[in-house]
């Protein structure tokens, strides 16, 4: 289950924080953490970080 607050890593090796859920719509608004592209805000589908997205520990 997605929780808000949670680190991912995505499959290209990027890290992203899950900061709320998009109004009326499956996705998730997230923000990168790895260098570079701090702070830069994505939104992804719930369906792809369930498949793809891996727990950051």
């Amino acid at each position: 289950m997605i929780q808000k607050n949670q680190f991912y890593t995505l499959p290209s090796g990027a890290i992203v924080k899950v900061n709320s859920k998009a109004e009326g719509c499956p996705d998730w608004n997230c923000s990168y953490q790895d260098k570079g592209r701090q702070g830069v805000q994505v939104s992804l589908s719930e369906a792809f970080i369930s498949k793809f997205a891996e727990v950051w520990v």
